[in-house]
């Protein structure tokens, strides 16, 4: 992976084990105002997805935009009663994001999170300081899998794409870097998948070996 300079991480299941804090917010919800339409599992499927895509797949279920409303204010509101004890980086996230840093890289959030509750976890994390540029979904049209959360990013760090690796672990962050023409790669924090489409540039299993391999490029360093 030569020339790498610029890494734009996904948040949620990259940087923070919040998997299940996600689900248990939006199966809860989901169970409230839909009952019976999904499982934990079906809702497992959807991990990634940005809600604005979830909330059009399901708005027709609902009986009025008052009560989209009301889903998505419950939504909120289970998550940033648990957002305390929910934000947890998962082993080294700090250390090698510190590291990376260091050795000159530009590093991005690219989130389908809502921007204020993505700053709250960051700073939560005690990461915020590392991240040059943070893009959340208010900043966009559309979010992942559409490109132009990624191409945001870029333009705010003056990056060359080709140059850049879009860094996730869900389909929705690598059919994002796909659409917007860079590099993908994935950490399996919670098991290896069957990728087939779509396929990620590279696969880690956890964030020492992803460190592993950006440590060996050919870099100008800061001093």
């Amino acid at each position: 992976m030569k020339q790498i300079n610029c890494l734009l991480f996904d948040l949620d299941g990259t940087l923070l084990d919040s998997r299940d804090s996600v689900i248990d917010a939006l199966y809860d919800t989901s169970a409230r105002f839909l009952p019976g339409m999904f499982s934990r599992n079906d809702l497992l499927q959807r991990f990634g997805e940005s809600l604005d895509d979830f909330m059009r797949d399901v708005e027709g279920r609902l009986p009025d935009a008052a009560a989209k409303e009301m889903f998505l204010e419950a939504y909120f509101t289970h998550i940033r009663q648990h957002q305390d004890k929910n934000v947890r980086l998962f082993p080294g996230v700090k250390e090698g994001l510190q590291q990376l840093k260091r050795y000159g890289f530009q590093l991005g959030i690219v989130t389908n999170k809502q921007y204020d509750l993505t700053v709250a976890d960051l700073r939560l994390a005690e990461i915020l300081n590392l991240f040059d540029t943070i893009v959340a979904l208010d900043h966009v049209r559309a979010g992942k899998p559409a490109a132009e959360p990624v191409t945001l990013a870029i333009r705010r760090l003056r990056a060359d794409p080709g140059s850049v690796l879009m860094i996730g672990d869900s389909r929705y962050d690598v059919l994002a870097a796909q659409a917007a023409s860079v590099k993908s790669a994935v950490l399996e924090w919670y098991g290896k998948e069957e990728w087939q489409n779509p396929v990620p540039d590279r696969r880690y299993a956890n964030f020492d070996q992803l460190i592993e391999e950006l440590a060996s490029v050919d870099l100008p360093r800061r001093t």
